[in-house]
C-alpha cells in the first residue's frame, strides 16, 4: 500500500506556486497525495485537476481561537479518518494546525514547510510570543524544510530545532515555463518590476521611494508593482505614497494574478526587483532568473542564498531605497552589465530545477514513513 501524505496549507501566493509545481511531478505511484486547504481556492482547483484529492476546511489567516478550533477539529477528523503516513504542512497556520492534529491522533509523521517563519512579521512582545508559539510546536515536529540555508540557520538557532531535524530543499522552478514567452525589453522605455503581495513581509514602500530616486535620474524609466487588490490598509498607504512622489503616471499597481500571467510580465521587464524584510525563498526571484534577468534585492534569507552580490545579481541592505535605485540606475545604464548579471543568474537557478527537489521529496517522504 503506498504511503499516504496529506498537505495542510491555509496560504496562497508563493505556497500555491510551489505546491502545484510540486504536485505536477510527485510520483503518485509511489505516494498517495492528499490536500487540505480552504474552500474555493484557484489551488484547490488546480490541485484536482492534477489529480490530487482535495479537502477542504475553512482556516483564516489570522489568529482567531474559535475558528482555529473548528479547523483543527476538522483536520483532526480527516486525518485520523484516512490514516496518514505523513502530515505535511505549509506556513504558518497549515503548519501549526497540521502538527497538532497528527499529535492528537498518533501515527503520522509530521513535515513542517515554515517557508519563512511568521514571527518574522512582529515586532516587539508579539514577535516574542509568537516565536514563543513556534517554540512550543518544535517537539510536535519529525521533520523541518527550509527553503533556504539561511532558513535552516534560523530554524536551528532562533526556534530551537536540532541540525539534524531540518533539511533543505530550495523552491523550483520549472524551466520550460520560461519557453512559454520569449523575453522582451524596451530600451525607450524600461521597466522595472516586483512581485508580491502587498504586505509588510514584501515591503513595497521601498520600492516606491527608489522608483522615486532612479525616476528622478532617469526620465524614461517605467515601473510596475504586481501584488494589489486585497484592499487592506497598506495598499492605501502605497497608493498614496506613489502620489506624494510625484510618480503616479509612471508607476503602474497592478493587481495579484495567476502564475501564468505573472511570468508573461517578468518576461516583459527590463530589471526585476525584490524589497522584502524577510523571506524563507522568493519563488518571484527564481523566475526572474529563469527568464535572464539582472535582479536586484533586499539582503534577506532566501534571497541571500540565490543572489551572490556583483556576480548572480545585486544585494543591498534592507529598506535601503537610495542603494537600491543605484544598482538600477547601474543596470540600466550598462547594459552589458545587466546581461552579464543575468546570464550568471540563469547559469544559477538551473540548480533549482524541480525534477531534482522532487527527489529530495521522495527520499524524505521514503525514509519518513518506514
Amino acid at each position: 500500500m503506498r504511503p499516504r501524505v496529506l498537505h495542510v496549507t491555509q496560504a496562497t501566493g508563493g505556497v500555491e506556486t510551489s505546491l502545484l509545481l510540486l504536485f505536477r511531478y510527485l510520483d503518485q505511484h509511489r505516494f498517495d497525495v492528499h490536500l487540505c486547504c480552504p474552500p474555493l481556492t484557484e489551488l484547490g482547483d488546480r490541485a484536482r485537476a492534477l489529480g490530487i484529492e482535495v479537502f477542504e476546511v475553512p482556516m483564516v489567516r489570522h489568529a482567531h481561537p474559535i475558528r482555529d478550533m473548528i479547523a483543527l477539529r476538522r483536520l483532526t477528523s480527516l486525518t485520523k479518518r484516512n490514516r496518514y503516513s505523513i502530515v505535511h504542512g505549509h506556513s504558518a497556520k497549515g503548519g501549526y494546525l497540521a502538527r497538532v492534529a497528527a499529535r492528537v491522533v498518533g501515527g503520522p509523521k509530521t513535515i513542517y514547510h515554515p517557508r519563512a517563519f511568521s514571527y518574522l512579521s512582529q515586532t516587539g512582545i508579539a514577535r516574542k510570543f509568537f516565536l514563543g508559539l513556534e517554540r512550543f510546536a518544535v517537539t510536535m515536529t519529525d521533520l523541518v524544510i527550509a527553503t533556504s540555508q539561511s532558513e535552516k540557520q534560523r530554524a536551528v538557532k532562533e526556534v530551537g530545532f536540532a541540525d539534524e531535524r531540518v533539511t533543505v530543499i530550495p523552491n523550483s522552478i520549472d524551466l520550460t515555463e520560461a519557453s512559454r514567452w520569449k523575453p522582451e525589453r524596451s530600451d525607450s522605455h524600461p521597466l522595472i518590476l516586483t512581485v508580491g503581495r502587498f504586505s509588510y513581509q514584501k515591503n513595497p514602500e521601498m520600492f516606491v521611494r527608489m522608483a522615486a530616486e532612479v525616476a528622478a535620474r532617469l526620465p524614461q524609466a517605467r515601473f510596475a508593482m504586481v501584488g494589489a487588490g486585497f484592499a487592506g490598509p497598506l495598499e492605501t498607504q502605497v497608493r498614496r505614497l506613489v502620489e506624494d512622489k510625484g510618480i503616479a503616471d509612471r508607476l503602474e499597481i497592478l493587481p495579484w494574478t495567476s502564475k501564468d500571467e505573472t511570468l508573461r510580465t517578468i518576461s516583459r521587464c527590463t530589471v526585476f526587483v525584490l524589497t522584502s524584510r524577510f523571506e524563507g525563498m522568493p519563488n518571484t526571484l527564481l523566475e526572474a532568473l529563469m527568464f535572464g534577468k539582472p535582479v536586484v534585492v533586499t539582503d534577506v534569507d532566501g534571497s541571500r542564498d540565490v543572489i551572490e552580490d556583483g556576480v548572480s545579481g545585486y544585494s543591498v541592505p534592507c529598506d535601503d531605497s537610495s542603494a537600491m535605485a543605484g544598482r538600477v540606475v547601474e543596470l540600466l545604464e550598462d547594459r552589458q552589465l545587466a546581461k552579464r548579471l543575468g546570464e550568471k543568474g540563469y547559469d544559477h537557478v538551473r540548480e533549482f530545477d524541480v525534477h531534482k527537489n522532487v527527489e529530495a521529496l521522495h527520499a524524505v517522504y521514503a525514509r519518513l514513513a518506514e
